[in-house]
């Protein structure tokens, strides 16, 4: 088994599953963007000077923003 990392820690292309969370207070947005803990995730991109990060859920069209800050909070465990 892997160790727990951010989503921050990925590669752009890189695939993994949500595992948890860093902490117990996450912003109430996490869970209305669908980034639970089960779910498989893409990192498409991390935009320049700490910006945002890009992501795509499985079997879902749209595409997610996350700051920085926020992409710490959550916790992967990297598909190879």
């Amino acid at each position: 088994m892997s160790q727990h990392k951010s989503i921050n820690q990925l590669q752009n292309g890189e695939t993994a599953t949500i595992v948890g969370y860093l902490s117990d207070e996450i912003p109430i947005k996490i869970y209305e963007m669908g980034l639970l803990p089960g779910v498989t995730l893409t990192k498409k991109q991390q935009l320049p000077f700490n910006g945002p990060v890009y992501l795509r859920i499985q079997d879902n069209p749209n595409a997610i923003a996350l700051r920085k800050s926020e992409a710490d909070l959550i916790l992967i465990e990297s598909i190879l």
